[in-house]
């Protein structure tokens, strides 16, 4: 949809890194945010943020940024109606989770403000290191105000029947839209960008809804440079070309507590030690037995592989439910990716007297599905918005709205709201492994694989592009450079 109030999934994500951007930008090497629409940034009492926008940051249509730019894209992200994805991401200042709910009804009392014409003053709650790091997403980019309102027209979209009908950004970022078909998207460089100077290529071609003979076609031809999807590797021609690393995400199932019959804790604990892991789990590169994927640092915890029908067993029988309470809901997108785990799950609760009903919803509608109450057990793939635990552990939190499974721990968010102020990495770091420990133990989520991701580019003739955790490559850094050697070839001269 290519709003950045709505936009939620990672081909979205990759787009707007052309089209939007926002007070920083993440380093395409090592994840950091470094400065974008800020040039500087103070932070004073650990709660008074106060930023600096660039004097020659415009959109595209030659429009100024300003810190009131930023005011009103963010207040228009928390808008109670919208229910927009990563709002809940900007509870950490004050007032945002409070408005954001429709508890506050003054905007003006959120701690967003425009101190001036070029400083954006924020107050937090809570002393919170990694704000930077949140900043660098999309959902806080610079919105044009004419295009603000159009957030609520498209938040509660599924699909786009029509072209003619789909959100056509003003840019902020390094690129702008010169043409939106049904089969292309291309971007050219948008001259009105602060760092329009750095930006070397002119132009970018993003073909859509490519079949697999016309894309691994134009990649073999040299007419495309990067691909990213896996069906095609078998059958491009160099394959120094491709790229497979591991991503910071989590295919796992989780339980919709605000569901009747999965509310229980000791029944979803029942239903865990009696899914067969080794079956389930059998055929993913990197198997997962806890949410988050070890980080560099991140203290290893006890996972969910534990497999004792015996004592499943004991427990459905201890608690003596009647027929409907033997009952399983599961919701999944179509696919047979989604199928045969969702068909091992069914198998496995049989044993223990748990009859099980798959729905099945089109993937375009599925998400906004996961919304209503009408199933017990659903699924997911998240990839971490940014290299920190928290960006899975807020998808957990009792306000996030990214919070499908309707849990609600006091503790959890104690210890998080806790995290925010440690400045120590190790310490916080601990404390984040206690949160997904608690999350873990009350039987919430069953993990399945960490992710992994797949992209088929040059990186002998393409520069500014590395493989990294969030499989994220702002496009603005992106260059073509000459050619290195090619490893194991020998080039004589004559």
């Amino acid at each position: 949809m290519l709003h950045p109030h709505t936009a939620f999934d990672a081909g979205e994500a990759q787009i707007l890194t052309a089209l939007y951007e926002g007070l920083f930008v993440y380093d395409p090497y090592t994840l950091q945010p470094v400065p974008g629409l800020a040039e500087k940034y103070t932070v004073s009492g650990g709660r008074t943020w106060r930023f600096t926008i660039r004097k020659e940051a415009k959109f595209e249509n030659g429009k100024p940024i300003t810190a009131q730019t930023f005011a009103d894209s963010w207040i228009n992200l928390l808008n109670p109606a919208g229910n927009h994805p990563y709002a809940s991401l900007l509870d950490c200042i004050d007032g945002a989770a409070d408005y954001r709910n429709g508890k506050l009804k003054n905007k003006n009392q959120v701690g967003i403000k425009a101190e001036s014409e070029h400083v954006l003053l924020v107050y937090t709650n809570t002393e919170i290191e990694h704000l930077p790091n949140i900043l660098c997403h999309h959902a806080f980019s610079a919105v044009e105000h004419s295009q603000l309102a159009e957030a609520l027209k498209f938040s509660n979209i599924e699909k786009i029947e029509k072209l003619k009908d789909s959100f056509k950004p003003v840019s902020s970022g390094a690129y702008k839209i010169k043409k939106f078909s049904e089969k292309e998207l291309i971007l050219i460089k948008n001259e009105n960008y602060w760092d329009k100077d750095k930006v070397q290529i002119p132009q970018i071609n993003l073909f859509l809804n490519l079949s697999k003979e016309d894309a691994v076609k134009k990649f073999n031809m040299g007419e495309m440079d990067w691909l990213s999807r896996s069906d095609v590797i078998s059958k491009i021609g160099d394959q120094r070309c491709v790229n497979i690393d591991p991503l910071f995400a989590t295919d796992y199932f989780f339980f919709k507590t605000s569901s009747p019959n999965s509310k229980n804790s000791e029944f979803r604990k029942a239903l865990l030690l009696a899914v067969p892991y080794e079956e389930l789990r059998k055929g993913y590169p990197i198997k997962a037995e806890t949410l988050i994927f070890p980080l560099a640092g991140y203290p290893k915890i006890k996972g969910v592989n534990e497999y004792n029908l015996q004592k499943a067993q004991e427990i459905i029988k201890k608690l003596d439910l009647n027929e409907d309470q033997k009952k399983i809901v599961i919701k999944i997108p179509e696919g047979s990716y989604y199928k045969e785990p969702a068909g091992i799950l069914s198998a496995a609760w049989s044993k223990i007297g748990i009859k099980t009903e798959v729905k099945t919803l089109p993937f375009s509608g599925y998400y906004t599905g996961l919304k209503s109450n009408d199933y017990d057990l659903g699924t997911i793939t998240w990839i971490g918005d940014f290299a920190d635990p928290i960006a899975f552990l807020e998808m957990f939190r009792p306000a996030s709205n990214l919070n499908d499974s309707g849990w609600k721990n006091a503790e959890f968010e104690r210890i998080i709201l806790k995290s925010h102020s440690e400045k120590d990495f190790k310490k916080r770091y601990e404390m984040l492994s206690k949160a997904e420990e608690l999350l873990l133990g009350e039987s919430i989520v069953l993990p399945i694989s960490y992710g992994l991701s797949v992209n088929i580019i040059d990186t002998y003739s393409v520069g500014g592009w590395y493989s990294n955790a969030i499989d994220i490559h702002p496009f603005k850094f992106i260059k073509f450079i000459k050619p290195r050697p090619v490893p194991g070839l020998v080039k004589l001269n004559k």
